[in-house]
């Protein structure tokens, strides 16, 4: 009976034994199974961190290897339209990768918090890619400010360069219309009757017969002509007279070829000695 007794109190224990490990081992489970969620999360997080580290790094290459496309092409002369406006497509995208360079770092910090704190390296890192953006920005901040500089020289220059352009436009023209002032010339072709009921001409002389333009002329029966770009005047008439004082070595009247008779045009052989006494070309005809 004894013997019996003490079997059943051995199993009892056994069992009760059983279930205690088997609570135990499920419990290890269950915080080994925490703890393995809290590692692959920080795993995950850190994975994060340096994700972003490595986006803010290859951002400050970008932005070195912009300003030093900037600085070549400003060596290839940056006075050309064409090369300010590539100039200002980078400097643009530059800002654009520091701003997102600073945004993206504040995000980081923000997501570190205390944990940032407790990790000297981590923290250095990021304080020193704070200082290197702040360089950048303040590299850009200068390269602007010149690039504003020599913007408002280069404007100054343009306004007076359009200046001086309008200034000789306007002496040009000046000289041009003294020029072609200079250059009239006037010319009348009509019968002894018709240019003395014009007051242009009338007789001198004991027997009056010499033709003489008078000192009172009206200029504006005469035809005004550029004295350069004229040498013929057409006559077509028969007893053609040149009344006006000119050099009988500086034109000729050239008869038309069909009737002889007919003085077809008067040509002007030298265009100096034409013009050296008078401006007034007046021909006579009968």
């Amino acid at each position: 009976m004894k013997k019996t007794l003490f079997t059943v109190a051995i199993a009892v224990v056994s069992i009760l034994f059983a279930a205690c490990n088997q609570k135990e081992l499920n419990q290890l489970r269950e915080q080994n199974a925490e703890l393995q969620d809290q590692v692959n999360s920080k795993d995950a997080e850190i994975d994060s961190v340096f994700s972003a580290l490595n986006a803010i790094e290859d951002n400050l290459a970008q932005v070195s290897a912009q300003y030093g496309a900037v600085q070549e092409l400003r060596r290839d002369g940056e006075g050309s339209t064409n090369v300010r406006g590539k100039i200002t497509e980078q400097i643009s995208s530059i800002e654009s990768l520091l701003a997102d360079n600073k945004a993206k770092l504040a995000n980081l910090n923000n997501r570190l918090g205390a944990a940032n704190k407790k990790n000297k390296e981590l923290q250095e890192f990021v304080t020193k890619l704070e200082a290197r953006i702040a360089e950048q920005e303040q590299q850009i901040a200068e390269l602007n400010e010149e690039l504003q500089n020599k913007n408002a020289t280069i404007r100054v220059l343009n306004q007076n360069v359009a200046d001086l352009t309008a200034a000789n436009e306007e002496k040009d023209h000046a000289i041009a219309q003294k020029i072609a002032e200079a250059n009239k010339a006037y010319y009348v072709v009509g019968s002894y009757k018709d240019l003395k009921s014009l007051g242009v001409i009338d007789k001198v002389g004991v027997s009056k017969r010499r033709q003489q333009t008078t000192s009172t002329m009206e200029t504006s029966v005469f035809t005004e002509i550029d004295r350069t770009q004229v040498s013929t005047v057409t006559i077509n008439a028969k007893r053609v007279k040149v009344v006006s004082k000119h050099p009988e070595t500086s034109y000729q009247l050239v008869a038309d070829s069909e009737n002889p008779k007919v003085t077809a045009y008067l040509r002007i052989t030298d265009q100096e000695q034409f013009w050296k006494y008078t401006d007034y070309l007046v021909i006579s005809t009968r």
